[in-house]
């Protein structure tokens, strides 16, 4: 294939690997040109393992001149099919790319290749005596590039804020070729815009992102980890405001239903957290600095037990506990897709609307669609909700997909009417880019659309996805 042998003389023989080549067999290969939606199938020819920004460029370059498309690929964790190439395009694969650059103790920042997996960058800040607080499931697989791409959220957003509020600086190829760098190396640069914060949640549509500058900042000294079972959403909601008048940090704060406690009781082989089995569970996170701060979170408890907001509850005695507690939560999305096929979506609404959307939004599903099981849990410090829809047994995959298809604009609309998105922290991708009007004005859109040309005027980066 001339655009195999052409690529392997640009950026180098062992870094470009055909499909039909063998040296990888056929699924492997096809799994780096998608996430971990299974709805698109993957379908391209060659597939680049760049070891430099320099190598990205000549890809990009090479792709312009002889109208090619191209999507970059990361740890392909993403529910949005934002990696997806089905249509012949170039992959690139930045996993070889997962170096440590620089260190800055002064300011405490860290650069590092685009390709590090988030859970080495963690260690990576760790043994510097720092901390990089940006954590979700799939800190294991995922890479810090594709947490900018997509502006990642998680666990700990209702503390220390989305993947945009850690990125100091940045190093992009850009749809053009062109290599830019945005200054992480300094903390004050007042000179215009800050065309980084472009790149940041773009999805790989203006360019792609090689090196990534992180702001790093003190571990917790200590956390108590508490896990409640609660009766209704209403009770979850008063607990979380009653968090508001304690002085201790709230680094978490999650909720799941009894439905998908379950499944991971089924899936991870755990035993059930209480004698009782309320419809709800908290799991809250607090940082713990002083003797007295333990005092003030049994007096949070005994409050909110006066309160009769909680039904039962447990404070994580050691570190194995602690880690049991969030197993309950982190397992949930593994054990909903091994268990089941699952439609996920994954929206944010104003907590102040939350109770009224979710009883339309049940109201909804009762009445046309009785059959589908739900699965609530989220990250409700911060307004996110992830929303899955279980497949019936009675149903094929094709009835399943084709259902789903007529649930989401249904669903959006009701998350337009309370101020929600219809994506809090997965992104748009292909699977939701028909309905990105449901939380973007056309105006905005055509200023994204100008955008992206400006960035990639002959629209070769992450083809379809977002627009």
């Amino acid at each position: 294939m001339q655009i195999g042998n052409d690529l392997k003389l640009l950026i180098g023989n062992s870094k470009v690997i055909l499909r039909n080549e063998g040296i990888l067999d056929e699924n492997t290969f096809l799994s780096y040109g998608t996430d971990r939606t299974k709805i698109f199938s993957p379908d391209f020819q060659v597939l680049c393992f760049p070891t430099s920004t320099e190598d990205v460029q000549k890809i990009i370059e090479y792709a312009n001149k002889n109208n090619y498309c191209v999507v970059p690929t990361g740890g392909r964790t993403g529910y949005a099919g934002g990696a997806i190439a089905k249509n012949g395009e170039i992959v690139i694969s930045l996993s070889k790319m997962d170096k440590v650059i620089d260190f800055d103790p002064f300011f405490s920042t860290l650069t590092v290749e685009a390709g590090m997996i988030t859970k080495n960058l963690h260690k990576e800040a760790e043994d510097r005596g720092f901390y990089f607080p940006v954590d979700f499931a799939a800190t294991g697989s995922s890479h810090i590039g594709g947490n900018v791409a997509t502006n990642a959220g998680g666990v700990r957003v209702v503390h220390y804020g989305l993947t945009r509020n850690w990125i100091s600086g940045l190093k992009v190829v850009t749809g053009k070729g062109e290599i830019l760098e945005f200054n992480g190396n300094i903390l004050k640069n007042n000179t215009g815009l800050d065309l980084k914060q472009l790149f940041i949640g773009s999805e790989g549509t203006l360019g792609v992102i090689t090196e990534v500058t992180v702001r790093l900042t003190q571990k917790p000294t200590e956390s108590s980890v508490i896990l409640l079972g609660v009766p209704t959403f209403d009770a979850i909601l008063d607990i979380f405001k009653t968090t508001h008048s304690i002085q201790l940090p709230l680094l978490a704060f999650e909720f799941f239903t009894d439905r998908c406690i379950s499944k991971v009781i089924e899936h991870l082989d755990l035993n059930l957290p209480f004698s009782s089995k309320p419809e709800f569970y908290t799991l809250l996170e607090f940082e713990i600095k002083r003797e007295d701060d333990e005092n003030e979170l049994l007096e949070f408890i005994e409050k909110i037990t006066e309160l009769e907001l909680i039904e039962d509850g447990s404070i994580a005695q050691n570190s194995n506990q602690k880690v049991t507690f969030w197993k309950y939560r982190e397992g949930i999305s593994e054990s909903l897709s091994i268990l089941h096929s699952v439609h996920k979506n994954d929206i944010s609404i104003p907590l102040r609307n939350m109770k009224e959307f979710l009883q339309k939004m049940e109201t909804l599903l009762n009445e046309n669609y009785p059959l589908f099981e739900i699965a609530l849990f989220g990250h409700i410090g911060d307004g996110n909700i992830h929303l899955n829809i279980l497949k019936p047994k009675d149903f094929s995959e094709d009835e399943f997909h084709r259902a789903c298809k007529i649930v989401d604009p249904q669903m959006f609309q009701l998350i337009r009417k309370y101020g929600g998105s219809i994506s809090a922290e997965h992104g748009i991708g292909l699977l939701k880019k028909e309905f990105l009007h449901f939380s973007r004005s056309e105006n905005e859109i055509e200023l994204m659309q100008k955008i992206k040309k400006t960035f990639d005027p002959n629209l070769i980066l992450n083809p379809g996805k977002v627009f």
